[in-house]
C-alpha cells in the first residue's frame, strides 16, 4: 500500500519567527483518504540535510475531519525557537490504537522552508545552530588555525602580550533563542523549562591590564527521543508453583501456621495473602472483593447436596462418578485447561468492563422516562405498547432539526455508538443524530418513512462541556417518531435493551427455597426456626381476619344477635329519610309555606328579577330610559333622551351612541344600506333630509343620520309601536316616513 503526503493548499513556506501559520495537510493510501478515526497518535517529525531535529505531537481533537485523512501542522512559538532558517523535511508517523504505525509518506519526504526575516541578523547574537553545523564550523576553524601556525615566520620581539586572566561563567534561562536577556544571570548551570527552553551562557573574560570582554552563547533544549527498539528476549524464569486460595481468616493472626503449600492463599478482608518461603507474604488489596466467593470444596459439596439423581436426564447408571473421573482424567492438563480459561475470562472481562458494549448508558428508554427536552415542533409521548413509549415531534410546516435532545455526560476521546427507532419524514444525517461535541460519525442521510427502521450512528466524542447534549433531530420534517434510543460505548451498534440498573439481578442462591420435585419443598419451612402452620391442617371452617366469612348460622354476642352492616344501613335510611338537614337540599313536594302563605323560592324572585323593568342613565345623553330582558334573547327600551351633541361621528355623520346595561350586548351587524335597518327620513328646518340608521357594533346601540352634515343635537323617543327621532330645533317640523314596530333589539347575554 503506498501512502502519500502532500500539502493541501500548496503552502510550504514561512517566515522565520511568525507563529501564525499553519501547514494543512493531507494523508492519502493508494490515493484514498487515509481514515485517522481510530488513531492513538498523531507526530510530524522534522529534519533537514543534517539529520532528525525534532518532533511535534499533534492534538487529535484538532482533527476535525478524520475520515477525509486532513491535518493542521501550527508552526507554534516552540517550532520557531528551535528552527532557523533552512529546508526541512518532514514525516507524518500515524500510531493506531491496534498498535500498528502508517508513516507517510511511503517514498521520500514532504519539504518546507523557513525563509530569514529582515531581523535574522542581531548583532553578536549567535543564531541557534544544529550540533553538525557547530561541528563542521569548529573543524573548519581548527584545520585554518592549524594551517595558519604550520605556515607561521618567527618575527621580531613583540610588545608585552595582554593575555586571558580569567573567565568566569555565568547562565540565564530565555524564552528566546534570539534576543540576549535582561535578567539576573547565576554562576550555575540552571535546567530548561517547557516555557523557559533556552540556556543562555555568558563568558565574562578579565585580561592582565585588567580589561574585560563578554560573549554569550545559547543552547536550546531538544524533544524526547523516540523509543528505542526492544532489547533480547530474556531466559526462562523458574517454574511457578500457581496461586490456590484456600479460604479466608478474619485477621492475619489467625492466619494457618501448619500444612501450608507453596503459593497457598487465603483472605483477609481483601487483601490476599500468599504462603511464600515459609511465611504469609501481604501482597495487597484486590479487585473485586473475593470474601464473597466460594472454595471450590465447598461449591463441590454443596452441588453433592443439591444434585437429585432422579432430576438427571440420564440414569444413574451412565453417570460417571468423581472417583472415575479422577481416575482416568489428565489432571495437568486439566489445569492448564483451567488456567487457560481463566485468562481468557480475565480478557474478556477487562474488554467488557472497559468497552461496555451492548450496555445502554441511558435509563428510562423504554417509557422515555428520561430528562427530554424540545428543539422544535410540538412534542409529546405516544403508547406504542404495553411496554413501549415513543417521542414525537410535530410542526404544521417542514421544518429543521425538529427533534428532542437530552443530557447525558460521556468521556473525551471515547468512541460511541448512538441507535434508535425512527419513522416519520423528513431526513435524518449523523450531524443531527450524534453528541454535539463529537464528530459527524458514519452516519450518511436517511429517509424518514412511515415503517419504523433502525438506525445507528458511531462517532469519537472529542470534547466534553455541560452546554452541548445528545441531538436527535430530522430536516425538512413535519412527523417525527423516535423510540428505544440506545447510547453504548464501542464502534458496534447492539440490539436495543433497557439499561443494566432496570434488569433484575439473580436472586443469592443461599436465600432461594429449593425443591426435589414439583413444587415439593425438600423441608418444611420455618420461620425463626418454627415451622410453619400448613393449610391442611387448619380447620375448614376457620374465620380469618384477612377475608370475608360467611356465617351461615347466627353471630351472636353475649346470646343477642350482631347486627349487619345491612341491618345498620337500612335502620338508619328509614330513620332519617325525612329529616331536614342544614348541610344539604331538601325537596319539600307539597310546598312549603310562611303563616298560610307560600314563601317564594329564589328561582321565583330571580325570574322576577330578571324580567324587571331597569334604569339606564349615561354622560353621552340627558334624562334616562328604561330596559327590560324579555327573556327570549331580545330586550325592549323605553322612554326619551335628549343627546345635546353626537356621541361620535360615523362615517361622517352624526352617530348618537345608546349604552346597553353591564353584562348586555346587542346583536347584529353594519349594513348601512340595508332597508331593514332604516326607521325614518326626517327633514329639518334647512329642509336637509336625513335617513336614521341604526347598528348594532357590540355592548351599545348605534343611532346615527345619514346624509345630513348639520344634524347638532336630537331627542331620541323611544315608545312602542314606534320609534322617533327629531332635531330639537325642527321638531314640530319633522317629517315621519318611516317606523318600525317598538323599539325591540336582540341581544346577548355575558
Amino acid at each position: 500500500m503506498s501512502k502519500e503526503l502532500a500539502f493541501t493548499d500548496d503552502n510550504d513556506v514561512v517566515k522565520y519567527l511568525d507563529t501564525t501559520t499553519a501547514f494543512n495537510l493531507a494523508l492519502t493510501a493508494d490515493g484514498v483518504a487515509f481514515d485517522l478515526t481510530n488513531a492513538k497518535s498523531i507526530l510530524v517529525k522534522i529534519a533537514n540535510d543534517d539529520g532528525y531535529i525534532m518532533q511535534q505531537t499533534i492534538d487529535l481533537t484538532t482533527v476535525t475531519s478524520p475520515l477525509g485523512g486532513t491535518l493542521s501542522f501550527p508552526i507554534n512559538q516552540d517550532i520557531m525557537n528551535t528552527l532557523v532558517p533552512d529546508d526541512y523535511d518532514i514525516e507524518v508517523w500515524v500510531t493506531m490504537k491496534d498498535g500498528t504505525q502508517a508513516i507517510f509518506p511511503s517514498d521520500g519526504t514532504l519539504g518546507f522552508s523557513i525563509e530569514e526575516n529582515l531581523m535574522s541578523d542581531t548583532g553578536e547574537v549567535i543564531p541557534t545552530i544544529t550540533l553538525n553545523d557547530f561541528q563542521q564550523q569548529f573543524d573548519d576553524l581548527s584545520s585554518q588555525m592549524e594551517n595558519a601556525v604550520q605556515n607561521v615566520h618567527k618575527g621580531d620581539q613583540g610588545n608585552p602580550g595582554n593575555g586571558i586572566k580569567s573567565a568566569n561563567n555565568q547562565y540565564q534561562l530565555s524564552d528566546s533563542p534570539v534576543t540576549v536577556p535582561t535578567g539576573g544571570w547565576s554562576d550555575t548551570i540552571l535546567a530548561t523549562t517547557d516555557q523557559l527552553p533556552h540556556l543562555w551562557t555568558k563568558i565574562i573574560f578579565t585580561y592582565d591590564d585588567g580589561t574585560t570582554k563578554e560573549t554569550n552563547f545559547v543552547s536550546s533544549r531538544g524533544d524526547t527521543g523516540s523509543q528505542g527498539p526492544i532489547g533480547p528476549v530474556g531466559p526462562q524464569g523458574k517454574q511457578g508453583n500457581g496461586l490456590v486460595v484456600r479460604g479466608k481468616a478474619d485477621k492475619e493472626e489467625n492466619l494457618p501456621t501448619t500444612g501450608n503449600n507453596q503459593g497457598d492463599g487465603y483472605l483477609v478482608g481483601t487483601d490476599l495473602y500468599i504462603w511464600i518461603d515459609d511465611s504469609w507474604q501481604n501482597m495487597g488489596s484486590i479487585t473485586p472483593d473475593l470474601a464473597d466467593y466460594v472454595k471450590v470444596a465447598d461449591m463441590n459439596n454443596a452441588l453433592n447436596t443439591k444434585v437429585n439423581v432422579t432430576d438427571m436426564r440420564k440414569p444413574a447408571s451412565d453417570v460417571a462418578g468423581i472417583e472415575e473421573v479422577n481416575a482416568k482424567a489428565d489432571i495437568s492438563a486439566i489445569d492448564q485447561l483451567k488456567t487457560g480459561l481463566t485468562n481468557q475470562v480475565s480478557t474478556l472481562q477487562n474488554q467488557v468492563d472497559n468497552s461496555a458494549v451492548g450496555t445502554n448508558l441511558l435509563a428510562g428508554t423504554a417509557k422515555c422516562d428520561f430528562s427530554l427536552n424540545n428543539n422544535g415542533g410540538t412534542q409529546t409521548i405516544q403508547k406504542y405498547d404495553d411496554e413501549t413509549n415513543y417521542i414525537q415531534h410535530t410542526s404544521n410546516t417542514p421544518t429543521d432539526r425538529i427533534g428532542p435532545w437530552f443530557p447525558l455526560t460521556p468521556e473525551a476521546g471515547r468512541v460511541y455508538t448512538l441507535s434508535a427507532d425512527v419513522c416519520g419524514n423528513g431526513y435524518i444525517q449523523g450531524g443531527n443524530f450524534h453528541y454535539e461535541g463529537g464528530d459527524d460519525g458514519s452516519l450518511g442521510r436517511i429517509d424518514l418513512t412511515n415503517d419504523w427502521q433502525r438506525i445507528s450512528n458511531t462517532f469519537r466524542v472529542n470534547t466534553v462541556d455541560g452546554s452541548v447534549n445528545w441531538i436527535i433531530y430530522a430536516n425538512n420534517s413535519t412527523l417525527l417518531k423516535i423510540k428505544h434510543i440506545k447510547v453504548e460505548k464501542g464502534s458496534v451498534a447492539t440490539d436495543w435493551c433497557p439499561n443494566s440498573s432496570e434488569i433484575l439481578t439473580k436472586s443469592d442462591d443461599s436465600k432461594v427455597a429449593h425443591l426435589s420435585g414439583t413444587n415439593n419443598f425438600d423441608t418444611i419451612p420455618t420461620v425463626n426456626n418454627n415451622p410453619l402452620l400448613l393449610a391442611s391442617s387448619l380447620p375448614s371452617d376457620l374465620a380469618r381476619t384477612g377475608q370475608d366469612a360467611n356465617f351461615t348460622a347466627k353471630l351472636q354476642k353475649s346470646g343477642i344477635d350482631v347486627a349487619t352492616t345491612t341491618d345498620v344501613k337500612n335502620a338508619v335510611n328509614t330513620a332519617t329519610s325525612n329529616v331536614v338537614t342544614t348541610d344539604k337540599l331538601a325537596n319539600f313536594t307539597a310546598g312549603l309555606q310562611s303563616g298560610g302563605v307560600s314563601v317564594a323560592t329564589s328561582d321565583d324572585l330571580k325570574s322576577v328579577e330578571n324580567s324587571a323593568w331597569r334604569e339606564v342613565t349615561n354622560s353621552n345623553f340627558q334624562g334616562s330610559y328604561l330596559f327590560r330582558d324579555n327573556q327570549d334573547g331580545t330586550a325592549t327600551l323605553s322612554g326619551t333622551i335628549y343627546f345635546p351633541a353626537p356621541t361620535q361621528r360615523y362615517n361622517g355623520f352624526p352617530d348618537f351612541v345608546i349604552p346597553l346595561p353591564a353584562g348586555y350586548s346587542a346583536k347584529g351587524d353594519v349594513y348601512d344600506w340595508d332597508p331593514t335597518y332604516t326607521i325614518m327620513r326626517i327633514r329639518d328646518a334647512h329642509g336637509d333630509d336625513s335617513t336614521i340608521l341604526t347598528y348594532y357594533p357590540g355592548n351599545d346601540v348605534h343611532v346615527y343620520a345619514y346624509g345630513n352634515y348639520k344634524l347638532t343635537d336630537a331627542v331620541i323617543s323611544m315608545y312602542s309601536p314606534i320609534i322617533q327621532i327629531f332635531n330639537s330645533s325642527s321638531y314640530t317640523d319633522a317629517q315621519k316616513v318611516g317606523s318600525i314596530d317598538g323599539f325591540t333589539i336582540k341581544i346577548t347575554k355575558a
